[in-house]
């Protein structure tokens, strides 16, 4: 079994989602506090709009290269290659296409700069994920957080000289180039992006269903916040997204830890469900208890943050504060029997759970047609991760009830070298 030091490999793992996601939040509180809320509120846009693209055209590439056999290591990462080129070139064009109407009244060079950043970054190399096969997280580290890093201190330095929505664009295109070339230097194998038809199938098999879940994850997680960006000011729009991406931060670093180290852990036991069934429900409960510590802390601390960071015109309403941190205080809790369902290959589960919550979003959007306040829209948020939670839970419970069927260990608990298991 896996010998590992699991305090090392965490650590490794949390400084890169922390990198990737502190830095978006430093770059925020950098914009606001130099440029101001409104180019604020326009690059949140941007971002938002990126990142739906990206979710929406994801067929998880980097998951399938760390689930598939070694001899089939160069033909999947060739295969790889070809679809991270197409989606980033399709990105690019969408990019284009939004600036030539100008959306959101953002100029289009905004909208040039960030599609060459996309084909640039749509050469990355991914043969540095494969360390992650034998839980080595330190090249993701130096390729992605590293970039993250370094592109935060120049759009310090660049808002201070430069203070334009269009000089914060090409500092993104300046992380693109970063990571693409970093990418290069750390992976050993070299570049292929022919594509072989039957590995592209598998990828396809493989990847449609968690593309769909990440359309569906990404209106999940966004949806209200897109549609708030259509009926709230710049300015408005950018203080309610600093009290929500302060909310998400914490709960997307857990969240990719979680995948990060559960995914392969739990993989790699579940093929022995009695040893499965203990190691969700360890992370069940490690998920069950941070919920509760970070909506107690995040209702304490939020206004305090808020005002130290952006100033006091960023302020929240104490209920609202409240809904945000429950709602993403439930989306925490789901993580665990998400991440159980992509060990056995289920990646259904995910997607029908998000598709479930997805379905709340239209009803939030009638609350604000009929002049509903953003404290209704949020409660009906929180609702719809409720029944999310109960419907992925049910659904993996009932299709793998052989990890039910056993409460009892046959077998002396082994020690974390022998098997893995996190203490």
């Amino acid at each position: 079994m896996l010998k590992v030091c699991w305090t090392r490999k965490l650590s490794v793992i949390t400084c890169n989602q922390m990198f990737l996601e502190v830095c978006v939040f430093l770059r925020n509180i950098i914009i606001a506090r130099l440029i101001g809320a409104e180019t604020l509120g326009e690059f949140i846009f941007l971002v938002l709009s990126i990142r739906f693209f990206a979710m929406s055209t994801d067929l998880a590439v980097d998951r399938f290269i760390l689930q598939t056999e070694q001899s089939s290591i160069n033909k999947a990462l060739a295969g790889a290659h070809f679809i991270i080129r197409t989606r980033s070139c399709l990105l690019a064009v969408f990019l284009l296409i939004m600036g030539l109407l100008s959306f959101q009244g953002i100029s289009a060079s905004c909208y040039i700069i960030l599609a060459c950043g996309s084909c640039i970054r749509g050469f990355t190399h991914q043969g540095y994920r494969l360390k992650q096969r034998h839980l080595d997280f330190r090249p993701a580290l130096y390729v992605e957080g590293f970039s993250a890093v370094l592109a935060t201190f120049a759009m310090y330095a660049t808002a201070l000289y430069f203070p334009t929505l269009e000089a914060m664009c090409f500092v993104l295109l300046a992380q693109s180039v970063m990571h693409t070339v970093l990418s290069h230097l750390i992976s050993k194998r070299p570049y292929y992006a022919p594509a072989k038809g039957s590995m592209l199938r598998q990828q396809l098999k493989f990847g449609l269903p968690l593309m769909c879940a990440g359309i569906a994850m990404f209106w999940s997680m966004q949806g209200e916040r897109i549609i708030l960006s259509t009926v709230l000011s710049a300015i408005e729009f950018a203080h309610f997204s600093m009290v929500f991406q302060l909310a998400l931060v914490p709960i997307l670093i857990a969240g990719r830890i979680a995948l990060t180290l559960g995914l392969p852990l739990m993989a790699n036991h579940k093929g022995s469900p009695v040893e499965f069934s203990i190691l969700l429900t360890k992370f069940q409960k490690y998920h069950l208890g941070g919920a509760g510590l970070f909506v107690l802390l995040f209702i304490a601390a939020a206004n305090p943050v808020l005002m130290l960071l952006f100033g006091a015109d960023f302020k929240a309403d104490l209920s609202l504060v409240a809904l945000v941190a429950v709602a993403q205080g439930l989306r925490l809790i789901r993580i665990p029997h998400s991440v159980a369902a992509q060990a056995f290959g289920q990646t259904d589960i995910p997607f029908k759970a998000n598709i479930i919550r997805v379905l709340v979003v239209p009803i939030a959007a009638l609350s604000i047609s009929l002049n509903g306040s953003l404290i209704i829209l949020l409660g009906i948020a929180c609702v719809g991760e409720v029944i999310s939670w109960a419907a992925q839970r049910t659904l993996f419970l009932t299709r793998n009830s052989q990890l039910t069927c056993s409460t009892k260990r046959p077998n002396p608990p082994a020690t974390i070298n022998q098997t893995g298991i996190m203490p």
